[in-house]
């Protein structure tokens, strides 16, 4: 008789790929959890507050993730600690299966609309809107945490700023917003987004002094207001946008 196959109990794919969270759907708990870890997403395991032992994944068929962390002694010193897989990330007293909100994830950042997104997780608009908003707050604490300087001798830095907003009266090309300035490292991604009330020579020297440190290679487009980069420690590359997206000389493109 051959043998019977086994349920496969990998995820293959990398983080970035559709495939890898349609597997992690229908996966097992236990698969799923793992790949979390891996992933920097969750806790492998937390030391137990009564003998600082660590606590070991144990199944839970009443819990809707299946499994919890646990510290079971008997004894004397007897102890029954537990603790939920999500404790301390961001899953944390969500009630959402993990699949679905990493789907939720993917799907927003490759710009899926709205109405796919309810219909493929069967989730509400309200639970959409509560998660999008959610996101924008982690990545708002993201950078406040990451705030300090970036950038530095042999590093290229991109810079550019757009206007957030909508058009007036929903016609025409002007649009009625904030202006916001940001860079962003190519090798790392390390980046910095502020609000600018305009975009003058002082405005944005003002901010790029406080972002970026000395000795950054900065590319930008050929706006005057960058004009004065040279003179303040940096190296400047510029593209001129209307002409070619790379500039035949120096290479630069933002």
């Amino acid at each position: 008789m051959a043998p019977k196959c086994r349920k496969k109990n990998i995820i293959s794919g990398n983080i970035g790929s559709l495939s890898t969270y349609h597997q992690l759907e229908t996966a097992e708990a236990k698969v799923v959890f793992h790949w979390c870890v891996e992933q920097g997403l969750i806790a492998s395991g937390y030391e137990c507050p009564k003998c600082r032992q660590q606590t070991v994944l144990t199944r839970r068929s009443d819990i809707s993730d299946g499994f919890n962390l646990a510290c079971h002694v008997r004894g004397q010193n007897g102890h029954h600690i537990k603790r939920s897989i999500r404790a301390g990330s961001w899953f944390e007293r969500n009630h959402l299966p993990i699949p679905t909100i990493l789907k939720f994830l993917i799907y927003g950042c490759v710009e899926m609309k709205i109405k796919f997104i309810l219909e493929q997780l069967n989730i509400s608009s309200k639970t959409a809107t509560d998660w999008a908003s959610f996101c924008r707050e982690v990545c708002q604490d993201i950078l406040i945490w990451r705030s300090g300087k970036i950038g530095g001798p042999g590093i290229v830095l991109e810079i550019d700023e757009s206007k957030f907003g909508k058009r007036k009266y929903n016609r025409g090309k002007r649009v009625v917003g904030r202006w916001v300035f940001g860079g962003v490292e190519r090798r790392t991604n390390n980046c910095f987004f502020v609000v600018v009330e305009n975009r003058t020579s002082e405005v944005l020297l003002s901010v790029i002094e406080e972002h970026i440190l000395p000795g950054t290679t900065v590319m930008s487009d050929c706006r005057s207001s960058y004009q004065c980069l040279s003179d303040e420690g940096f190296e400047h590359l510029t593209v001129n946008h209307s002409m070619h997206f790379v500039d035949p000389d120096t290479g630069a493109h933002t």
